[in-house]
């Protein structure tokens, strides 16, 4: 029956994956065979609790006495392997690796007799576990006087306890899957995410992580399925329409911006998986700009550029830069008019207008397309009018992403178009195109303390004239 004790030992090192006062289940089989001496009944506990000391006790036959032997405890979670080694019938305490916690192997009272045995063993983990642990697969050897002299054999499988919660996050964001494979699959990638979100929020962050469209995605899913739509223009420094820099005047910047609240901003748009992000980008800061100098808010089409500005690549990405050269030369259509379809189509000749040709003019960069812009000129630019910004948005923070100032959470390296709609203090407010169910309904703040995300890379921004008439 030390082998029960051994089981009881495995689930600890296990659970040392979960996250902030949360919960492993434990499943267990017997899979000794013919010659093995002990056989494991059952397990008192089928969860433990992070954070607080649990007591576990193992109970099961043995048919012969137990005088002795060694234990060879295997535990495999995501890349970690470790190794735990002692006697059966001495105590002995397990540092658990990174700080984890710790077993502590209480120990039988030699020699046990045949027949009904328990062992209990000590299980303290740590509150915050890596997430990549939560799931596991152990083995327990458990030998007597001799290799050949097999006392036991278990194995040890854990899992998240927040599975249950998977249904209901499927009815919140209307997900569907096709069968059980995928479901299971799905499932999966949820907990497994959910860890680590749990383990990233207990740090000192200023923005908070949690469910959202995007929990069912591995990383590597989320970005090529919603990042890098964004492709840095090789026209930037062509002909015009562009029309050079945004320049301080000596304006007075004012403490805190946010277009969302004056009127110059469209309800928070879904580009689904289609890297159209820049199209989503140039219609916002379309809209705003067209808002600000004409009077009137008109939701524009996406599905315009998408289909007709060749100078862009639809679906498989494009440059706001390039997406304003072309709309010199173009009526913009209505949303209404030209509806959104996340798929290449044909391009549409007749549409109802939003921006008649010639309303377009141009568009400025804030600071040059060498040297990133300032937060001065950001802020005079936003102050302005919405501007169209490229980011770096394919890292875990950002795919699930719910509230606060995000800081320290990607690089700069530019993969995806989105609109910088306002500021506040200490932070950017940013308008995406993931729909009003990510984030702060559809937004995300970013600090403006360095070029968080690559923000302060390549701003630009439309100039328009009011004096053609629709």
């Amino acid at each position: 029956m030390k082998g029960a004790a051994i089981f009881a030992t495995l689930s600890g090192v296990v659970a040392e994956p979960q996250v902030n006062g949360g919960t492993l289940n434990l499943t267990w089989e017997d899979c000794g065979d013919a010659s093995t001496h002990g056989k494991i009944i059952g397990l008192d506990k089928s969860s433990i609790t992070l954070g607080e000391d649990t007591a576990v006790t193992g109970s099961g036959t043995t048919d012969e006495a137990i005088t002795g032997g060694d234990f060879t405890i295997t535990a495999k979670a995501g890349l970690i392997k470790q190794k735990y080694e002692g006697k059966v019938c001495e105590a002995k305490e397990f540092d658990l690796p990174l700080g984890l916690g710790k077993i502590t192997w209480k120990g039988l009272s030699c020699p046990a007799a045949a027949g009904e045995i328990g062992v209990t063993v000590g299980v303290k983990l740590a509150a915050i576990i890596p997430a990549s642990m939560a799931k596991a697969d152990i083995e327990v050897a458990a030998t007597g006087s001799s290799a050949d002299d097999k006392l036991l054999c278990m194995s040890l499988h854990t899992t998240s306890a927040v599975s249950s919660d998977f249904d209901a996050y499927m009815n919140k964001f209307g997900k569907a899957y096709n069968g059980d494979d995928e479901y299971a699959a799905r499932k999966a990638v949820y907990e497994e995410n959910m860890q680590l979100i749990a383990l990233e929020n207990s740090k000192d962050n200023t923005f908070t992580l949690g469910e959202g469209p995007f929990t069912d995605l591995t990383n590597a899913e989320f970005k090529t399925l919603y990042v890098s739509g964004y492709k840095a223009s090789d026209q930037v420094f062509s002909e015009l329409p562009f029309l050079g820099e945004h320049e301080l005047s000596g304006e007075a910047i004012a403490a805190a911006v946010d277009w969302t609240t004056k009127g110059a901003v469209t309800p928070v748009k879904n580009q689904g998986q289609c890297g159209s992000c820049w199209s989503f980008s140039t219609t916002g800061s379309l809209e705003g700009a067209w808002q600000i100098n004409a009077g009137q808010l008109t939701s524009m089409s996406e599905q315009q550029f998408v289909d007709c500005d060749k100078s862009s690549m639809g679906c498989n990405g494009g440059s706001m830069a390039t997406a304003f050269t072309w709309a010199e030369s173009q009526s913009v259509c209505t949303e209404s008019s030209y509806p959104y379809t996340a798929v290449d189509g044909t391009c549409k000749t007749s549409c109802s207008t939003a921006i008649p040709k010639g309303g377009v003019s141009g568009y400025k960069s804030v600071g040059s397309f060498i040297f990133k812009a300032t937060q001065a000129k950001m802020q005079s630019a936003i102050q302005q009018q919405p501007v169209s910004v490229a980011i770096q948005a394919d890292q875990t923070a950002f795919q699930h992403y719910t509230s606060g100032i995000l800081s320290g959470a990607c690089g700069t390296q530019l993969d995806h178009g989105v609109l910088a709609v306002g500021y506040g203090e200490g932070y950017w407010k940013v308008k995406n195109s993931w729909g009003s169910s990510w984030g702060e309904n559809g937004y995300v703040r970013m600090t403006d303390s360095g070029n968080e995300c690559g923000i302060l890379s390549q701003p630009v921004y439309p100039t328009v004239s009011a004096s053609v008439s629709v």
